[in-house]
């Protein structure tokens, strides 16, 4: 009878980790695309219900904070396409995430508002980490060679 009861524990503590390992495996894929990609005709329904990261640019002027300044609304380009986006994650937004920016969103769009529900934002100032060449990196440093 303990045997018994040593294998069925063992069979659920299996089960629960393949479960937790199968869930985690499912939402860490994701899609790239581009925002011109997934406003293509007919193609944001495609899309739905399907983990994406999208990529593009925050339009100038159009981020509008909730009114804890948490979640924003904001619209992202890329070739000539605009999607809007609802920040729905629990993260604090980057301090890099401004109007302009460069951003990689994590989500799923949602055919029946039209909007992308971004997960994670991730937002970067190229300006910022652009690498030098040797040249301007060696005098920088004040090194001849």
């Amino acid at each position: 009878m303990p045997r018994a009861k040593i294998i069925v524990g063992l069979a659920v503590i299996i089960a629960g980790i393949t479960y937790l390992f199968a869930a985690g495996f499912q939402n860490a894929q994701a899609t790239h695309l581009t925002v011109s990609k997934l406003m293509a005709k007919g193609g944001a329904e495609n899309w739905e219900n399907i983990r994406l990261q999208l990529g593009g640019n925050v339009v100038e002027g159009s981020i509008q904070w909730d009114k804890f300044r948490h979640r924003p609304t904001f619209l992202v380009t890329e070739g000539g396409k605009t999607v809007t986006v609802r920040y729905v994650g629990n993260n604090m937004v980057p301090d890099t995430f401004k109007d302009g920016s460069p951003v990689v969103l994590e989500g799923r769009y949602v055919v029946g508002e039209g909007v992308f529900a971004a997960e994670v934002i991730m937002a970067k100032c190229p300006s910022k980490y652009e690498g030098q060449d040797y040249e301007g990196h060696t005098a920088a440093r004040g090194n001849s060679g």
